[in-house]
């Protein structure tokens, strides 16, 4: 009498069986296994790494326009001859900004300057923004990063987690 477990019996027989097939069959899984897992990240995220943070870095370096999601876009100016920062943005977040509101992002203009916290191998875009609303508090620091040979802003770095908002070199 042949019963549901005897094609699943002769299944793994064939392909256990012999100490080759065995390690055929190994080989072959996990060519499948880590050929799934890296398509997998590929394919969720938009062909880029994470960026990395940048340790030092010039208003020079930085200077430039950057565009995100959603047409949210920064353009940091700078003139070494005034040492002084200057930024425009377009639909521009507030930060933690609650889905129920109508008005989750804004334009407007103000300065700029870099920042290093004391041990911690990162410079920071600080933004100053002209006429900021009291009652809502606007996306103000962005870490300065790298992603290969591409220079990024993103809202913050978490060794463990791409950031939630990453702002890339416009025209690049």
């Amino acid at each position: 009498m042949t019963g549901w477990g005897d094609p699943g019996r002769r299944l793994v027989r064939f392909l256990f069986g012999s100490v080759p097939r065995f390690l055929a069959t190994g080989v072959a899984a996990g060519v499948l296994v880590v050929g799934g897992l890296v398509g997998g990240v590929r394919l969720s995220s938009d062909g880029r790494g994470c960026p990395e943070a940048v340790a030092r870095v010039s208003e020079a370096d930085v200077a430039g326009e950057y565009e995100g999601a959603d047409g949210m876009s920064v353009r940091l100016r700078y003139d070494p001859g005034t040492e002084r920062g200057t930024f425009s943005v377009t639909h521009w977040p507030y930060e933690w900004s609650p889905s129920y509101r109508k008005e989750k992002a804004f334009d407007a203009a103000g300065t700029w300057s870099l920042s290093q916290a004391p041990g911690v191998a990162e410079t920071r875009v600080r933004l100053s923004f002209d006429g900021q609303p009291a009652h809502r508090r606007p996306l103000e620091t962005l870490v300065v990063g790298r992603d290969g040979d591409e220079r990024v802003l993103s809202k913050e770095t978490d060794p463990d987690n791409c950031p939630s908002t990453v702002l890339r070199r416009a025209g690049g």
